[in-house]
């Protein structure tokens, strides 16, 4: 049996007035080699300027994401 881990972002605390703008995920084994990392254009104008005090430049970074393939 395998363990996957997923950990999200969000700029904000409440899921609809706030978005989720990365997630990543790991399959638990040994070398921990099979990942998954996502970043997602916010939904909304609103976010929390704590939430951006490690990476301050990920929110323009953000908003500059495409939409679509």
């Amino acid at each position: 049996m395998s363990y996957i881990v997923v950990d999200i972002e969000a700029d904000g605390p409440i899921p609809g007035d706030y978005s989720m703008i990365c997630f990543g995920a790991v399959i638990v084994d040994k070398n921990l080699d099979k990942t998954f990392y996502g970043n997602l254009k916010p939904i909304s104008e609103n976010f929390n300027p704590e939430a951006f005090m490690l990476y301050p430049f990920f929110r323009q970074k953000s908003q500059r994401f495409k939409i679509g393939f």
